[in-house]
This record gives C-alpha cells, structure tokens and sequence, in this order.
C-alpha cells in the first residue's frame, strides 16, 4: 500500500476510534454485556495497550506504559499512539515500510506490522459497537478512509 494511502487510512482510525470513546460516558466504561466478557473499558484498554505495544516495532521507540482507567485516559494515550504512527508515516519511504523486524512471532515488515495492527483495531471496535448498541447509544458512522 502507498504511503500516503497508509496516512489516510490512519487518519480515519484515529477520528473513528476516538469517537468510541467520546460516545460514551465515564459510568458507561463500566459496562459488559455478559458475565466472562470484557468491560468496554477493558476493552478500550485492550486496544489502546495492544497498539501502543506494538507500535514500537514500527517507530522504533516505545510509547510508556501508562494508566487507561479513565475515559480521559484512554483517549490521551489513544492520540499519543495515533499521533507517533502518523507523524512515522509521514517522515518514512518505501524501503523503511518493507524493512523486516523482528518481532516475538517471527521477522515480518513494518508494513505487515501496520496491517495487522489495522486488522485488530477493526476486530475490538467491531465489539465496541455492539456494546454501544447493548448500551441504547448509537454507533458512530463508519470512516473508513
């Protein structure tokens, strides 16, 4: 994929994620639709760990562990993940997006890192919307690009 489709892409992850969090209120964080299943903060907190994890493999610098029990906590830490992607993709070219680190699970490119980092996003905001309309609120609009 090109950069600048790359930038694009993650742009809209940004503004439609957030929309996750600014949804909902700081008593809704507490809401889990069965026993066994996540609180949708726990969820939020999943991506936001998962991704600010494995951005470094990315970027090459690791984001600090930080708190994600607050709503306002999650959306900083959601930003400052977003923010250090979007500013790597906007100083990066093509030989460093198919340059190949290694990670835990094997040695595969920066590009294959983003895309599954794309894919996972999509998976637990696919369970966020069901937890908002378990919740009575309305899903945001989907943004794609």
């Amino acid at each position: 994929m090109e950069i600048k489709q790359l930038i694009k892409k993650w742009k809209g992850n940004k503004r439609y994620t957030l929309k996750f969090v600014d949804l909902v209120d700081e008593e809704d964080l507490k809401f889990k639709p069965i026993d066994g299943a996540k609180t949708y903060q726990l969820q939020l907190s999943h991506i936001t760990t998962w991704m600010r994890t494995h951005s470094r493999f990315i970027t090459g610098t690791e984001l600090e562990k930080s708190s994600t029990k607050t709503k306002e906590d999650i959306a900083k830490n959601l930003e400052e993940f977003f923010d250090r992607i979007l500013s790597f993709l906007e100083n990066t070219n093509a030989s460093e997006l198919a340059e190949i680190v290694e990670m835990w699970y094997g040695k595969v490119s920066r590009e294959s890192i983003l895309l599954t980092m794309d894919n996972h996003l999509s998976h637990h905001r696919g369970q966020l919307v069901v937890y908002l309309r378990m919740m009575g609120i309305k899903s945001p609009s989907y943004v794609g690009w």
